[in-house]
């Protein structure tokens, strides 16, 4: 038996966050956990591999065995012998400066011969492929490159398990694809797998089981090819369902085959044409050492809402940062921006700040206040457009009434993410800029950006969402643009534009990829 839990209470500052009466997860048994943010995944996985037993100020109660093996009396660095764990943010696991360092860390802490160390290191680097990055500095990795340097490190200590949190949730589909192909791997070979994650669509193929939690608390338990028969609690719930499953219920089918993870043919929704040209820019900007980064021009319409594109590293955001005026002093930019026919091109922030709205990918800079109520209300009194109908809307609509009172920063990283664009979108501004909003977003909240981002298209605003979340993209995006080394190549409707940008790092999703 992989994991045995009963009776466990996690309690913070005596408040119960958690509750599971019975869980279970046999050996070599893969299982998917899903669920809004913050309803209690992350928790229960780090009660599994023992931080919050041993590393926390959590108060935990129950008993947890892992491999038999009791969570309680175990010192953490023998638990990570046998299960090993993935974090959703990957530098919250970086200890050394390259790659190689990194991967030997762990093996070099358990004081094994040379010789072994190297034969671990060699061995969890070809698995995850990076053996070619070995001597790069993992402050120059992307996403996904990062992410399977972290990996690499976790499998160098060859444990009998894997727990995996949200291991795609800040990658591009590129490094999506590469972690995917790992979890493929692990499957095949029979490891056991605990896997949080909110892309259901993709990791479905390669687990046993789906347990939902709710309030801390396992609501759902089923085996996947019996998922229909709760698809609608999940749907509740806001769980994300691939279309063909969703088309199978519809039908009245009973049990879901091995076939119906593969897809079926997609038909492709109206896309708003827009009004007026908005936002006319043009952006060139290059490093102090002469490297041009970004060399492009893009227009938007109004009442649209426009998708970027493309692989970690191609440009996005410094292109959003250039237009908005907050790149790194050290780069050189010309901008060119004109936005409701006003040029802006040579106005400080706080000018553009009237036409433009920016959320930045790393949201937690942005926050100012000690509440939820006072972040929102403060980008709105900012901006001139105070006003308490429109907080208690917003709350609402971004699930956020019920921890108003909330300092944002002690928030799930969900949670937390929600405030920072009910905050962005409270500005009143022309044109919202969003940077990765989407990313490690539950189905339900990316379901309620998106319908929020549509309304108020709807009512004129313009959108500018850099995301690698394809579905969000073909549901709530009216076009679509991929950057490429600094530069817009593709444009146009999302279903044009996911056919042909493969090569680009841009996939569809899964239900074009399957006729």
């Amino acid at each position: 038996m992989f994991i045995e839990v009963k009776d466990l209470e996690v309690s913070f500052e005596g408040k119960l966050t958690l509750r599971v009466d019975r869980f279970s997860v046999e050996e070599g048994e893969s299982v998917l956990i899903v669920g809004k943010s913050g309803s209690g995944k992350s928790t229960l996985i780090n009660c599994i591999n023992g931080v919050l037993v041993h590393a926390s100020s959590a108060n935990v109660k129950g008993q947890i065995k892992v491999y038999g093996r009791d969570v309680m009396e175990t010192p953490i660095y023998e638990l990570s012998e046998v299960v090993g764990t993935l974090l959703q943010n990957p530098e919250e696991q970086v200890f050394n400066s390259t790659v190689e360092d990194e991967v030997a860390f762990g093996p070099e802490n358990l004081n094994l011969p040379r010789e072994e160390i190297m034969e671990r290191v060699e061995e969890s680097m070809k698995v995850t492929g990076i053996t070619s990055l070995r001597e790069r500095d993992v402050d120059t990795l992307s996403g996904g490159e990062m992410q399977r340097t972290i990996l690499a490190s976790v499998l160098a200590l060859r444990p009998k398990a894997l727990i995996l949190d949200e291991p795609t949730s800040n990658i591009d589909p590129k490094g999506t694809s590469e972690i995917l192909s790992l979890v493929k791997q692990f499957r095949e070979k029979g490891k056991s797998m605990l896997i949080v994650e909110h892309k259901t669509e993709r990791i479905l193929p390669f687990v046993d089981r789906i347990v939902l939690m709710e309030d801390g608390r396992i609501t759902v338990d089923v085996g996947k090819h019996h998922l229909l028969e709760v698809l609608e609690k999940l749907i509740d719930t806001g769980v994300e369902i691939p279309e063909h499953l969703v088309y199978a219920y519809k039908r009245g089918f009973r049990e879901v085959k091995q076939e119906a993870f593969k897809g079926f043919k997609h038909f492709s929704r109206q896309r708003k044409p827009g009004g007026d040209v908005i936002l006319r820019g043009a952006a060139r900007v290059r490093s102090s050492e002469g490297k041009e980064l970004v060399n492009t021009q893009l227009e938007l319409r109004r009442g649209t809402v426009n998708a970027l594109m493309g692989l970690n590293g191609s440009g996005k955001t410094t292109l959003l940062k250039a237009l908005m005026g907050i790149l790194n002093p050290k780069l050189k930019a010309q901008v060119n921006l004109i936005v409701d026919n006003v040029d802006i091109s040579k106005k400080g922030l706080g000018v553009r700040g009237k036409y433009l709205a920016y959320l930045p990918q790393n949201f937690d800079v942005m926050f100012v206040t000690n509440s939820v109520e006072k972040e929102v209300n403060y980008y709105m009194k900012r901006t001139g457009n105070e006003s308490s109908e429109r907080l208690e809307e917003i709350l609402r609509n971004f699930s956020l009434t019920g921890i108003r009172h909330e300092d944002p920063l002690v928030l799930s990283m969900g949670q937390r993410r929600r405030v920072a664009m009910a905050s962005v979108l409270a500005t009143g501004a022309k044109v919202m800029m969003m940077d990765e909003p989407t990313s490690g977003q539950d189905w339900y909240h990316r379901v309620s950006l998106g319908q929020e981002i549509e309304r108020l298209s709807n009512s004129g605003l313009t959108f500018l969402v850099v995301t690698h979340d394809s579905r969000f993209v073909d549901k709530f995006c009216d076009r679509l643009l991929v950057m490429k080394d600094g530069k817009i190549v593709e444009d146009g409707a999302p279903e044009q534009v996911f056919r042909v940008a493969h090569s680009l790092g841009v996939l569809p999703p899964s239900e074009y990829e399957v006729a």
